[in-house]
């Protein structure tokens, strides 16, 4: 069995760096929120102790990747509770990202609730994440029923009503009537705030 010194040195497989510093410099990101390059530049506080030298940021994203990589292909559990959160995002080009995380209702009683808080990312799965070309409303559902067939029926699908992800949900309600549609309250906030600007504007000018 090694000691914290020797491990700090223990590179890992097919990496220059060592374990503790690949470890040291991911917790700084999700834990901490550090940004790549501010995680870098940490680093260099602690050069006389690096054998191999301090990581790059884009060291840093690499590593990350691959965690999510791994995140996104492990087999989820296969519930009769899940919620999902749907989401188009990231847009690039032509293309966009169709994100679908996933919370058990039985963490949010257990967790969530009686602490009287809101989400963290800590408290969501990664259920799928499609890059698609069109977005059309059949296409999501029959992405969504693709994912219930790996991870079980959702009880409720929380979405704004961006009208591709709205008819997909409603497609795929005509499969599974029981599943509850609601709208994100984020995004009917955000929509709020954008209107009270809008006119506090207008009435500025």
């Amino acid at each position: 069995m090694e000691t914290s010194g020797q491990a700090f040195y223990q590179t890992a497989k097919g990496h220059y760096y060592s374990v503790e510093i690949i470890q040291i410099a991911v917790q700084q990101v999700i834990n901490c929120g550090t940004s790549l390059r501010g995680v870098e530049k940490t680093f260099e506080l602690y050069v006389d102790f690096c054998e191999q030298g301090t990581p790059s940021f884009s060291s840093i994203r690499k590593w990350l990747g691959r965690i999510g990589l791994y995140e996104l292909n492990r087999e989820k559990e296969y519930r009769s509770d899940w919620i999902f959160i749907v989401d188009l995002t990231v847009e690039l080009g032509t293309e966009k990202a169709l994100v679908v995380l996933g919370v058990s209702q039985q963490l949010l009683e257990e967790q969530v609730f009686p602490l009287k808080r809101g989400l963290r990312h800590q408290d969501v799965e990664l259920l799928a994440l499609e890059i698609m070309c069109s977005t059309k409303g059949e296409i999501i559902e029959q992405k969504l029923s693709e994912l219930t067939k790996k991870v079980g029926r959702p009880i409720q699908i929380i979405a704004d009503h961006g009208s591709d992800i709205q008819k997909g949900i409603k497609l795929y309600q005509e499969k599974y009537s029981e599943v509850i549609y609601t709208y994100d309250v984020t995004h009917a906030m955000a929509l709020l705030l954008k209107h009270e600007l809008v006119a506090a504007r207008l009435l500025n000018r």
